[in-house]
């Protein structure tokens, strides 16, 4: 593959700083030097002529009040020259998709984007008259998979155009205009548009994407916004010329602009959840269902009419009970609930029926479900027609989910596919009362939700993801964009999005919500828990405490806020704050296990003994024998010196289940203690065994109680050494060279 010296990124960086003139330098450099790069001299030439002029007249002190606006173009015309000759490097022998097909279409004649539509236009025509023939199943077929062919290389030509040429994106806009093409084109080819912008920044694309946003055609005017604020995002880092934010600025007056922004984006922010549920379906929800697969067919053979009338196995008690037990009946009622809330939970089960051919092509990703495809004329799928056309109809699927089940039909022996297709008849009135519900329905948010997850479905699935620029693999943070600060600047919207993220565990951009919400409204104590929180989760104590005292403030008789405070102040070793917050919160409690145990470790800490030996032992008698309890009062007497105390409850803890490593540490501290450094070693050798033999955990937590050691009792030099020499070597460990 050919070096490619040209790196964007540095470029761009040194642009950033000014350094003009050295840019320009590296692009000359590589003209020199690459062949391919001859055709972009001219233009290096005409961009260093402009920048001479603009610097000799600035040079001269003359007043220039157009020189921020003339630098700013400036820059971006060399950014699009580097883009370009990098681009046209890659282009030689780059082995991905893209730029094959860039090799194959240079070489193919009569592949210019206006004969491929116009070719199209003819093509839909003849079709529409294909039914006059002697034989139109025949003729209409034959004309229907060259239009289908059409529609692939029409998508892949926007696709790798760049950059986007003047008349090209007049055709583009003369097929928005034309209502004679079929519904699902326009759609597609806006996607192909929006895929050729990810690869390359091109102003002429974006100002296409935002006039297609007005589209009255809201299938066009969805994934026009979609794919314009995943450009707004990717390319968050390149001001747009004057003429493009001025397009920009028209497009934010229109009235529906802020809803649409907001329910676009509330999607994408949904579809960060989708690798999570994708994972706890195949974690937790599969293998339980797996596991209890005998049971079930035990139940059915007991109740045979299980097997054809799914509303009995609600109603069966044993089966209620199996879900219970195993805990899958909550799990599927999270994952319902999630659906119900917009979450993609289909992912998981289609992810597995991405694997036909015709998957293989980017643009039938993108491809609107319609009933005239030629996959839905074979007669296999026919006999489905009534079932399909519900299929399209579906709010739960988006277009390439529903071509995988359309696919998957095709794939049914013909005996199966007979008892399927009566199960299916069964159910068809359930969905055709869907549809006259409203259920099923091609509003503006449902064809954004559908977009969005066919846009997941292609960079998670597609064979050759791993050659596109994947939005969804970063935190796609669309309500940061300075551009839309509009949009997002109304408390209602931002709490709903800090909710999702605060909910989803998703902190970080939870607080940078939260704290755009702080600014709006009135100080909320709710709020100040959840900013805590947030901080608290991503160990900012410090700042998890501010918030906290805030809240507390604005109610403090929240007992979740305090005892929140109180765990902050014992992670910056503030015992004394969290014991008195401990206590306050002990007052309207009585008998508490866990406060009185959490009162004792403070007392602990600040090394009042006698006084931690009276909560740790109250919350043994709470606890029943708490093992936490026995862990603190066997540690408090070995930091009292109560040795002999200290051995009975180590001897307790010693004797439970689930051992630590930290427990036998400390049972090697007794010993150590109590002049038996023999057994100290016997005990350390447990902690290394327990740690998968690595000698330098022992190491670590030794030096840690090396003081609290040395202050205990007067050790002989070097004893603790040859102590921690020898227990490495019982666990047939290394020396203490380590």
């Amino acid at each position: 593959m050919t070096e490619n010296p040209i790196d964007i990124l540095r470029l761009s960086e040194m642009l950033d700083r000014g350094r003009v003139l050295l840019v320009l330098d590296k692009l000359d450099n590589a003209a020199e030097a690459f062949r391919a790069l001859a055709p972009f001299k001219a233009e290096l030439g005409r961009l260093r002529e402009q920048y001479g002029y603009m610097a000799d007249y600035a040079l001269r002190g003359l007043p220039d009040p157009s020189l921020p606006e003339n630098m700013a173009g400036l820059k971006a015309d060399i950014r699009s020259a580097a883009d370009g000759m990098s681009r046209a490097l890659k282009a030689l022998d780059a082995p991905t998709l893209y730029f094959s097909m860039v090799r194959t279409l240079s070489l193919s004649p009569g592949g210019s984007l206006a004969e491929l539509i116009a070719e199209y236009r003819r093509l839909t025509g003849r079709l529409a008259m294909a039914s006059l023939t002697e034989n139109p199943a025949e003729a209409g077929r034959e004309l229907t998979l060259r239009a289908e062919q059409l529609e692939k290389d029409i998508f892949n030509a926007l696709w790798i155009a760049y950059p986007l040429a003047s008349d090209d994106a007049e055709l583009f806009a003369g097929m928005l205009a034309d209502e004679s093409l079929p519904a699902h084109f326009c759609p597609l080819a806006v996607s192909g548009l929006t895929l050729g912008l990810m690869e390359w920044y091109d102003e002429r694309r974006l100002r296409l994407l935002m006039d297609a946003c007005e589209a009255t055609d809201e299938a066009v005017a969805v994934r026009a916004l979609c794919g314009l604020l995943i450009a707004l995002w990717i390319y968050r880092d390149r001001p747009m010329s004057r003429r493009l934010k001025e397009r920009f600025e028209a497009l934010c007056e229109r009235p529906d602009w802020a809803n649409r922004v907001r329910m676009a984006t509330m999607q994408f922010i949904r579809a960060r959840d989708t690798e999570r549920l994708t994972r706890k379906f195949k974690d937790e929800v599969l293998p339980e269902m797996m596991k209890l697969r005998p049971e079930i067919e035990r139940l059915q053979k007991q109740h045979p009419s299980l097997d054809t009338d799914g509303s009995l196995i609600e109603e069966n008690p044993e089966w209620s009970e199996l879900l219970e037990k195993s805990g899958l009946a909550e799990r599927l009622k999270e994952l319902q609930e999630i659906q119900e809330e917009g979450g993609d939970v289909m992912m998981a089960t289609f992810s597995q029926l991405k694997t036909f051919p015709f998957f293989h092509d980017p643009s039938n990703w993108f491809l609107p479900f319609h009933a005239d495809h030629s996959l839905l004329s074979t007669s296999e799928a026919q006999a489905f027609s009534q079932l399909l056309g519900m299929i399209g109809e579906a709010a739960a699927f988006c277009d390439s989910d529903r071509y995988s089940i359309a696919l998957s039909i095709n794939q049914i022996p013909p005996g199966q596919r007979d008892m399927i297709g009566a199960q299916l008849r069964a159910q068809s009135e359930q969905l055709e009362t869907a549809v006259a519900a409203g259920e099923v329905h091609h509003s503006a948010e449902q064809l954004t939700v559908d977009y969005v997850r066919n846009l997941y479905r292609f960079f998670k699935l597609f064979r050759r993801k791993g050659e596109f620029r994947d939005p969804f693999a970063t935190e796609m943070n669309i309500p940061a964009l300075p551009e839309l600060s509009d949009v997002f600047d109304d408390a209602e919207t931002l709490r709903l999005i800090g909710e999702f993220y605060f909910r989803r565990r998703y902190f970080t951009d939870a607080l940078e919500i939260f704290r755009r919400l702080d600014m709006l409204v009135t100080p909320e104590a709710n709020l100040y828990q959840k900013m805590g929180y947030c901080c608290q989760a991503l160990a900012d104590i410090n700042e998890a405490i501010r918030y906290y005292e805030q809240s507390e403030m604005l109610n403090p008789r929240s007992r979740w806020t305090r005892r929140r405070l109180a765990s902050c102040y014992r992670s910056i070793c503030n015992y004394e704050s969290a014991l008195r917050l401990y206590r306050s919160l002990a007052e309207d409690v009585t008998d508490d296990m866990s406060l009185t145990l959490n009162i004792g470790l403070c007392l602990v800490k600040l090394q009042r003994f006698d006084e931690a030996l009276q909560e740790l032992f109250k919350a043994e008698y709470l606890g029943t024998d708490s093992p936490k309890a026995l862990r603190a009062i066997a540690w408090c007497t070995l930091l009292g010196a109560d040795y002999e105390r200290c051995r009975v409850y180590t001897d307790r803890v010693l004797s439970l289940p689930d051992l630590t490593a930290t427990d036998w540490l400390n049972a090697g501290h007794l010993a150590l203690l109590t002049g038996n450094p023999a057994e100290a070693a016997e005990q350390y050798a447990k902690v290394v065994a327990t740690n998968d033999f690595d000698p330098t955990s022992l190491f670590d937590l030794i030096s840690r109680d090396r003081l609290t050691l040395r202050q205990l009792a007067s050790l002989p030099a070097h004893l603790l050494d040859i102590v921690v020499d020898r227990a490495i070597e019982l666990a047939g460990g290394k020396g203490s060279h380590l």
